[in-house]
């Protein structure tokens, strides 16, 4: 199945911070996989699937991206409780890459759900555009 041209033309057209952001995301994300020896990357792993599972279906039926698409990240809420504990509580996870990893994943993925529940508002209220699409100009009266 060939990527709908609208989804690319909506990837493309978004400000070119937030595709930088957007892929940091995904980088922060897959790199899950390369910890998937510790429990730390087996539940990234595991929430990283959950969001694609979600997320790459409405793009397509959405041919490009909206608000909507912050609705999968909340399973990220569970994951930062999980990461919290596992870096700041009774039993630490000793100093090496998994535990650098898991605080990676902790700010990113928080500072990620501070966006997405801001876009679910946005969305509810009605704000459910595809985004990075021009929007045409109202007819001059």
């Amino acid at each position: 199945m060939k990527l709908p041209r609208q989804l690319l033309w909506s990837m493309g057209g978004l400000p070119k911070w937030v595709q930088a952001w957007v892929l940091g995301l995904i980088i922060v994300n897959a790199a899950a996989f390369a910890f998937l020896h510790s429990a730390v990357g087996r539940w990234t792993a595991a929430a990283a699937l959950v969001v694609c599972v979600f997320n790459i279906p409405m793009m397509l039926r959405q041919q490009g991206l909206t608000r909507l698409l912050s609705l999968p990240h909340f399973v990220w809420f569970a994951l930062v409780a999980y990461l919290a504990t596992q870096l700041f509580g009774a039993d630490p996870l000793p100093a090496g890459s998994v535990r650098t990893y898991a605080l990676v994943v902790l700010v990113v993925n928080s500072i990620s759900l501070v966006f997405d529940v801001i876009e679910m508002v946005r969305w509810l209220r009605g704000e459910r555009e595809v985004l990075g699409l021009r929007q045409p100009k109202a007819p001059l009266a």
